[in-house]
């Protein structure tokens, strides 16, 4: 009978035997992780920040010292591991020989070191004021690849090109601009020609 309440306490006293153990362990992770590092040990964070600036303004010239594209940011930031560069409400101003710039505006811009492409993520606008032929031109898209030195952009969301009176849209594109816009719409293309325009 002893015996039997003996090992009933043994049973009893278990749980706080498991308590104590427990506490024992976690005590010993929270000491690890939390801890200073150990000498000589660098450990940088992801997306570690090297440089930063508030607004960035960057003029390219041509061969003839004209301008030949102006980058403007309100912010711009640069991580360190995966040398790469974020650019908050970036607008690009891409010069011609003859005519109005184009202007493209876009919520975030990224650019990394290894890729001959600009990102602009997010909205991206995109403005020329009247030519010669009076005509203006607003293309809103999204998520934008482009090449400015190259005059060059492209995306494969919907996009939507607006040169009163003619309207298109579309899936994806290729643009090159210039003096003349030359664009092609790849998908699900579709085009209005407003008739009462040309009437008043």
């Amino acid at each position: 009978m002893k015996a039997i309440i003996e090992g009933l306490k043994t049973l009893l006293e278990l749980p706080r035997y498991l308590f104590a153990v427990f506490m024992v362990v976690i005590s010993w992770w929270l000491a690890d992780q939390l801890g200073p590092p150990e000498e000589g040990v660098k450990k940088l964070k992801p997306g570690k920040v090297d440089y930063y600036s508030k607004e960035l303004r960057r003029t390219v010239m041509d061969k003839e010292g004209n301008p030949k594209e102006l980058l403007f940011a309100s912010e711009m930031i640069h991580y360190e591991e995966k040398n790469l560069t974020e650019l908050i409400k970036p607008e690009i101003t891409l010069f011609v020989k003859d005519g109005p710039p184009w202007v493209i505006r876009s919520e975030t811009a990224t650019i990394p070191s290894e890729s001959e492409f600009i990102f602009l993520n997010g909205d991206v606008l995109v403005l020329r004021d009247a030519n010669k032929d009076g005509r203006t031109i607003r293309i809103e898209t999204t998520n934008v690849r482009a090449q400015p030195e190259k005059d060059y952009a492209e995306t494969d969301e919907d996009i939507r090109v607006i040169s009163y009176p003619d309207y298109m849209t579309g899936t994806g594109a290729k643009i090159n601009f210039g003096s003349d816009l030359k664009y092609r719409v790849l998908a699900n293309v579709r085009r209005k020609h407003d008739v009462q325009h040309e009437s008043n």
